[in-house]
């Protein structure tokens, strides 16, 4: 783990004494910090932890679990020398007390560029103006937990406290490392370093609600979207053509009934929607999670067949289940899509 720490530390590569350098002290220190803390602990963790663990037979100690849903990345403003547009490369990622390895929220090498372009506020806001938001296309296999362990284990050394082993309450960890492509990579720029953490347990007064946090620096703004879902479910959405066309663009998003914030599935903007070869959807993200007492999960599609210019509209509503598989049909007109959502519960070490 202190090895692939130290490639990331590389992403940028700002010379020595550069202002690039400057700005990525913090989070080089916070690695260091993280790999003496930590690296032992992940090198026995398993390399990934997927989705569906538990949607067919869950063990005994699979358990509603909060989890931290993550909606959005959206940089707000640029400060400095950055001015729109943007190319935008690097990492955003998040550990948890499940899976201390990076779980990637956004992943972009510097030739795989998503380019931001202002998104004016308001009428009166110039297109060059620095004070405009544009999001980031955000990805994942799973959400975080909120607090998705309490998990028995012994104080650092360098920290005062009781010798006989005690229970953490771990909080999520988040790191931040994005770069503004240059001409060339010695004219990259730094347009966001920062880790930060978020406690599950001093933040349960807000579960249930929509609730986001600014991310401020010296190049530039974030605005961070979550929301913390009590004794949820973790639902996996798979979507495949059934009849019909397979050539048109669309939108796939995912909501809860009780917090009315979009998480993206797939925006293929004025592309058409990936499809596999047996008729899968290619979604960038795919698990959703979902409040178990009183909670839905609603699925919509936006489509528009190649060559009209009207888009159509399908949604559906599945109630949770604490294992096994919920199934219903997306009619768009020109496309049929079945969709599976498979349900699971959690665990922590």
């Amino acid at each position: 783990m202190a090895a692939a720490v130290g490639q990331e530390e590389e992403l940028m590569r700002p010379r020595d004494g550069s202002e690039e350098e400057e700005l990525l002290n913090e989070l080089s220190r916070y690695r260091r910090y993280w790999t003496n803390l930590w690296s032992d602990d992940s090198a026995t963790s398993p390399k990934e932890i997927g989705p569906m663990r538990y949607t067919e037979e869950p063990p005994w100690f699979a358990m509603l679990l909060d989890l931290l849903e993550v909606f959005s990345f959206e940089v707000t403003e640029l400060k400095g020398i950055l001015r729109w547009p943007i190319d935008v490369f690097g990492l955003i990622s998040v550990r948890d007390s499940l899976d201390r390895n990076h779980n990637y929220i956004f992943e972009r090498t510097r030739n795989n560029c998503q380019t931001l372009t202002a998104k004016a506020r308001d009428a009166k806001a110039s297109p060059g103006c620095t004070r405009s938001r544009a999001k980031l296309r955000c990805q994942g296999a799973r959400p975080a937990g909120a607090f998705l362990a309490a998990m028995p284990a012994k104080p650092p050394a360098s920290l005062a406290g009781p010798s006989h082993e005690i229970l953490l309450i771990d909080p999520i960890e988040f790191e931040i490392e994005l770069g503004v492509k240059g001409t060339s990579p010695s004219e990259d720029k730094i347009l966001s370093a920062k880790a930060f953490g978020y406690n599950g347990t001093a933040q349960r007064h807000r579960c249930g609600s929509l609730c986001s946090m600014m991310l401020s620096g010296a190049r530039s703004k974030l605005e961070f979207k979550y929301a913390h879902i009590p004794v949820a479910l973790e639902a996996t959405i798979k979507v495949r053509i059934t009849g019909g066309s397979t050539d048109f663009c669309g939108k796939f998003i995912a909501h809860t009934a009780s917090i009315n914030e979009h998480v993206i599935l797939l925006d293929s903007g004025e592309e058409m929607v990936a499809i596999s070869h047996d008729g899968a959807i290619d979604f960038c993200r795919s698990v959703v999670a979902v409040e178990e007492n009183s909670g839905a999960l609603i699925v919509d599609v936006h489509a528009r067949q190649s060559g009209d210019e009207n888009i159509s509209c399908a949604s559906k509503k599945f109630i949770p289940v604490r294992c096994g598989w919920s199934r219903d049909t997306l009619d768009v007109g020109f496309c049929r899509m079945s969709v599976e959502v498979s349900w699971s519960l959690m665990f922590s070490y």
